[in-house]
């Protein structure tokens, strides 16, 4: 990744796996460069995910609901249980989210219209105005975001995010 413009000069991570070289030379806290790195990652693009949002009265969990019935397609709805699979959320969480987007007028609850027991969250036009609205300007953000890769570097990070992932969920819980 030594492809992009400037040097990597040794950030808090490297700091913080030096310190604990000197301190327990026995240890090898060589996982906290990835792991710490993931974590900051994550940590500063919530962060301004939730700012980006805010002005629209939108959570990052309300956001990705959206999000998810959008890329259903029409007629833009889903389950709860299929968004609950699909968003990795309690169903408690999800209701929460599905009722304040409902209370937003940007889903309805529709039941199925053989089985009374199947309910859909689906987008209203109001949702799907917004939600389109929202994307283009999230995208373009994250696309700012990422503007000091150029394509090889973007790649290669992205192939040893997806083989990370791969080893995690191959390590299992433990």
């Amino acid at each position: 990744m030594s492809r992009n413009k400037e040097p990597i000069t040794m950030d808090p991570v490297d700091q913080v796996v030096a310190d604990w070289a000197r301190q327990r030379p026995d240890l090898d806290a060589s996982p906290i460069a990835i792991f710490g790195r993931i974590r900051r990652i994550a940590d500063l693009a919530a962060g301004g995910l939730r700012g980006y949002l805010a002005p629209y009265g939108l959570t990052p969990g309300e956001f990705d609901l959206l999000c998810n019935l959008r890329r259903a397609g029409r007629p833009y709805r889903k389950t709860p249980s299929e968004l609950a699979a699909s968003a990795l959320v309690t169903s408690g969480a999800l209701t929460g989210r599905l009722d304040a987007l409902e209370r937003a007028g940007l889903i309805r609850r529709r039941d199925h219209r053989a089985d009374r027991r199947v309910s859909y969250a689906e987008l209203t036009a109001a949702g799907r105005k917004l939600i389109d609205q929202v994307l283009e300007g999230h995208l373009a953000r994250e696309q700012s975001l990422l503007a000091g890769l150029d394509e090889a570097g973007r790649k290669d990070i992205e192939r040893a995010l997806a083989l990370l992932e791969h080893a995690i969920r191959e390590a299992g819980p433990r």
